[in-house]
């Protein structure tokens, strides 16, 4: 143990200490501070609460109860009425934003023209129209001698209801807000588990690598044995990957306290509440277990490789697995009930990201989670003693060959 703590510590703080690392997280640091104020510099850039929407109308009565509806849509936006000359001179200046000129023909049908300098928002657009048809229709049924309620049931909509009908099998029902949050931590997760592992795995396959390259690991075994030196390099690895990700978690609650992330996130419609508890608990489960994953089969790559120049090629098949596994839980993000999901998520290298979609599904239960994580947990073990095995065998090896690495380091006791 008193070989393995500055080992450990050796390696922990070359990382920690690198410029790769403190701007890394700074970078991520100042994006999270960024979205906290998210609400705060869209504020500063927008200018549209700036903006003067005119209208005008021979009819000003017609004017006067355009403005009043239309500002019920929107509260913040900003209405007055002009004459149509007056209106299209202001929009020339850039004095007015929207100029809305409003007309009644004797049919009692409305028409409507709208002045821009650019195109208008469809969103706007949509409003303008849909005041101007509720107004149309109430001149028309006044027109026809149509009472209020007989108006308002023929302007009246069905009523159509959506009832989801739970499984058998499925998990508690989860609300529609908490299904989106849910979507979000997946979403974020399967991110963080992808550039993490891939970061911190070639970081592990290169520090072996050049090791044993530069011929310094013969003097290290003098006076530490190879599986601790391996062992204490892997969790120095892994103990600078949890420092990184404790920084940006103490960021976000930081950000909660101080730039009220809450409010924000409440702002864009998500609300954090205990359904997503689970999903948030897997989610960090499911971080680790692939961490740990992909470092130890990173460890054994760089194990296996005695240059330097040689580790980009010799990594790519485990890039390229946490490609795949990437790629099929984003692609079937908005279907985690795919049969290649189901089988995937079984598959100890695809399960961190796969198995962490299927949280989201009601259809999968907690204990086929469960038995995802003993599946990566028992495939970690193994990785971990294979690891230590092929790095013992391999520390003098000067061959070239991936291969005949891996049988000398096999036959080694």
């Amino acid at each position: 143990m008193n070989k393995f703590i500055p080992t450990f510590w050796l390696t922990y703080w070359k990382k920690v200490s690198s410029k790769s690392f403190i701007i890394s997280t700074i970078i991520v640091m100042l994006i999270i501070i960024g979205l906290s104020n998210a609400d705060k510099i869209y504020d500063f850039f927008d200018k549209s609460e700036d903006d003067i929407t005119v209208i005008s109308s021979s009819n000003k009565q017609l004017a006067t109860i355009f403005k009043d509806e239309y500002q019920k849509l929107n509260k913040k936006k900003k209405l007055q009425i002009v004459a149509l000359e007056e209106g299209k001179e202001g929009i020339k200046n850039e004095k007015y934003k929207v100029l809305i000129d409003i007309k009644e023909n004797k049919e009692k049908m409305i028409e409507s023209k709208v002045f821009t300098l650019d195109n208008i928002d469809s969103n706007d657009m949509t409003q303008i129209q849909s005041t101007l048809t509720a107004f149309q229709s109430n001149n028309i049924a006044k027109s026809l001698d149509l009472a209020p309620d007989k108006l308002a049931k023929v302007l009246s909509q069905a009523k159509v209801e959506n009832e989801v009908i739970q499984p058998a099998n499925a998990n508690d029902k989860v609300s529609v807000e908490s299904k989106a949050v849910n979507t979000a931590l997946v979403y974020l997760g399967i991110f963080l588990i992808f550039f993490i592992t891939i970061n911190y795995g070639s970081q592990i396959a290169t520090e072996i690598a050049q090791e044993k390259s530069s011929r310094v690991i013969e003097m290290i075994v003098t006076s530490i044995s190879p599986i601790t030196h391996l062992m204490a390099k892997i969790i120095g690895v892994i103990a600078v990957a949890l420092t990184q990700l404790l920084i940006y978690g103490i960021t976000i609650l930081t950000c909660m306290k101080v730039f009220n992330l809450n409010k924000t996130i409440k702002n864009f419609g998500f609300e954090f509440t205990q359904e997503n508890a689970r999903v948030l608990i897997y989610a960090l489960i499911f971080l680790i277990l692939g961490l740990l994953l992909y470092i130890s089969l990173s460890a054994i790559v760089g194990s296996l490789t005695n240059r330097i120049e040689d580790i980009g090629q010799a990594i790519m098949p485990v890039t390229f697995l946490n490609m795949a596994a990437f790629y099929i839980a984003m692609f079937s993000l908005t279907k985690p009930d795919t049969l290649l999901v189901k089988i995937t998520s079984f598959i100890p290298f695809f399960t961190p990201q796969v198995m962490l979609l299927r949280t989201i599904s009601q259809k999968t239960s907690d204990f086929q989670i469960i038995i995802g994580i003993v599946l990566c947990f028992v495939t970690i073990i193994a990785l971990f003693y294979i690891a230590a095995k092929i790095y013992k065998g391999s520390v003098f090896s000067n061959d070239k060959s991936l291969i005949k690495n891996f049988k000398r380091a096999l036959q080694t006791k």
